[in-house]
């Protein structure tokens, strides 16, 4: 039996140095036009339960697109000089639209305005390098090549480019280009913990060492820990930008005004991202270090994780757990490591030694039977050991 090709994908992002923002403008309105036309042309002739996209497109093709007989169609698209691959991707983007509304439980006016970025199918782009790319942008009159220089990101040594698509924004614009790389390892948790691998659970602190990892074997011993320090430098971090715009909205700098200080805003939003990033990449690394196939969290039901975040405040050490969070199951799965999430019910007050109850002092612990130890290591051991133990019954 043939082997199931794993694989991730993940988004690189460009910044764009062009002095064509005016055709990059058109071909975005062009593109939003031919999508709102396909986005209607869907809703009044298929149902919810339509056949596959494929099967979909060349439907829409066949009733708007005259074909090589010449004979009329029922709906001639508006517009001429459309590349094939342009009008494509408007019209995958519209039957993803139109079923989205369709699902939806309450349907309202099915009227919409469209502002999507434009995705460049194959055919749409070419040379594409770090340094620039050739994308094909319309003029108003005519469709032209031009080359687009670029910055800020470089190219994987493995994978495969998918459709890059062009974001317009304020100040700035952007190419963002998926990028589909192989996974080594995906088999699932159950195979993993039935072949002995190892596995890292982590538990997150509002302390400078803001996240606990722990090794376990398929035996539950515990085999190493780390503390990775960096929520006191990322709260400071956060502190003194806040204190900025503190200053600005006192003297009067748009505090009111949702947009105003936005610089100050991005400061905060880049901090965060770079430190969950950080943190994220430090224990993939230290899961493959110790040769660990599963990564174990623990689960925050929403009304627990406000709680948490409402009285710890927000940029604290726990306000990036979030974040790290995320980062974290895309990470893992891209290096072939199986992400799960345990309930955490009962993992801080016991001892995971004994079982016996405890009483915390501070980040320290100690147990009705004598045992003493740090506690955020107490509860990382005793979320591997829940999750061990219910894999271990599914097996017997």
């Amino acid at each position: 039996m043939e082997k199931t090709a794993y694989y991730s994908v993940t988004v690189r992002k460009f910044s764009v140095l062009s002095r064509h923002r005016a055709q990059m403008e058109k071909t975005q309105k062009l593109y939003n036009d031919i999508l709102g036309f396909y986005y209607r042309l869907y809703l009044d002739t298929f149902s919810e339960n339509s056949t596959g996209t494929m099967e979909t497109l060349r439907s829409l093709e066949k009733i708007t697109i005259v074909g090589r007989n010449r004979e009329p169609v029922p709906y001639p698209l508006p517009w001429k000089k459309v590349p094939l691959y342009f009008r494509r991707a408007a019209i995958n983007g519209a039957v993803a639209a139109a079923r989205s509304y369709l699902a939806r439980d309450v349907q309202k006016d099915r009227s919409q305005e469209f502002n999507e970025s434009v995705t460049f199918y194959k055919g749409m782009y070419r040379d594409f390098t770090e340094t620039g790319i050739s994308l094909k942008l319309w003029d108003g009159d005519s469709w032209r090549w031009l080359r687009i220089r670029l910055r800020g990101n470089k190219i994987p040594q493995d994978g495969q480019m998918m459709s890059p698509a062009l974001v317009l924004r304020d100040k700035r614009i952007e190419l963002h280009v998926p990028w589909k790389t192989p996974v080594s390892d995906g088999r699932t948790a159950k195979e993993r913990i039935k072949a002995g691998e190892n596995i890292c659970s982590l538990v997150f602190t509002n302390r400078d060492a803001c996240l606990v990892c722990c090794i376990l074997d398929s035996h539950g011993k515990m085999t190493d820990s780390l503390f990775l320090r960096g929520g006191a430098e990322y709260a400071h971090n956060c502190h003194v930008v806040l204190e900025r715009l503190k200053k600005s909205q006192d003297s009067g700098g748009g505090k009111d005004n949702p947009r105003g200080n936005i610089k100050y805003w991005k400061k905060l939003k880049n901090i965060s991202d770079h430190y969950a990033h950080q943190f994220s990449r430090q224990v993939i690394n230290y899961c493959r270090e110790n040769h660990a196939g599963i990564l174990v969290l623990p689960v925050f039901d929403d009304c627990h994780r406000k709680i948490i975040i409402r009285s710890s405040g927000r940029y604290s050490p726990i306000y990036l757990s979030t974040s790290i969070r995320e980062k974290l199951k895309y990470k893992a799965w891209q290096a072939g490591i199986v992400v799960l999430e345990t309930q955490q019910h009962k993992i801080s007050s016991v001892c995971s030694i004994c079982g016996s109850s405890i009483k915390k002092n501070n980040s320290e612990f100690v147990c009705e039977k004598g045992h003493r130890g740090n506690r955020y290591l107490n509860t990382a051991k005793n979320l591997g050991l829940k999750c061990l133990s219910g894999f271990q019954k599914k097996l017997l």
